[in-house]
C-alpha cells in the first residue's frame, strides 16, 4: 500500500473542491449533463495527480534516479490524462464541452499551484 505525501493529498483536495464548484455551477447553468461534464473534467486532473503520486512513491537512490522517476511519472500522468480525455470525448454524447474543459483546466492549474503552496 502506498502512502500519499502531504503535497499529493493537498493537491487532490483542492482539485476535488474546485471540481465540485465548477460542476455545481455547470449543473445550475446546463443541468445534469453540465454537472456530469464538470465532474468528469475535474476528475481527469485528479487521476493524473494520482498516477504521478503512485509512480513517484518509491524513494530514489540518487538525484539522477529521482529525475528519471519524476520524468517517467510526469509522462505517465500526461498519457493517462490524454487517454481519459479521448475516452470522455468519444463515449459521452451529451458532453457539455465548456463545463468539461473548464473543470479540466482548473484542475490541472490547481495541481501546480497546490504543490507550490503545500510546503513540501
Amino acid at each position: 500500500m502506498f502512502k500519499l505525501g502531504r503535497a499529493f493529498r493537498v493537491t487532490m483536495l483542492w482539485q476535488g473542491f474546485a471540481t465540485a464548484v465548477v460542476a455545481a455551477a455547470a449543473g445550475g447553468l446546463a443541468g445534469g449533463n453540465g454537472a456530469l461534464s464538470g465532474l468528469l473534467g475535474g476528475m481527469i486532473g485528479v487521476a493524473g495527480v494520482l498516477v504521478f503520486a503512485l509512480m513517484s512513491a518509491r524513494p530514489a537512490a540518487s538525484s539522477s534516479s529521482a529525475v528519471r522517476v519524476a520524468l517517467r511519472a510526469e509522462a505517465a500522468k500526461v498519457v493517462v490524462m490524454v487517454l481519459l480525455l479521448w475516452l470522455v470525448f468519444s463515449a459521452y454524447q451529451s458532453l457539455v464541452v465548456l463545463a468539461f474543459l473548464g473543470a479540466f483546466v482548473v484542475s490541472v492549474l490547481l495541481s501546480g499551484m497546490a504543490f507550490a503552496m503545500s510546503g513540501d
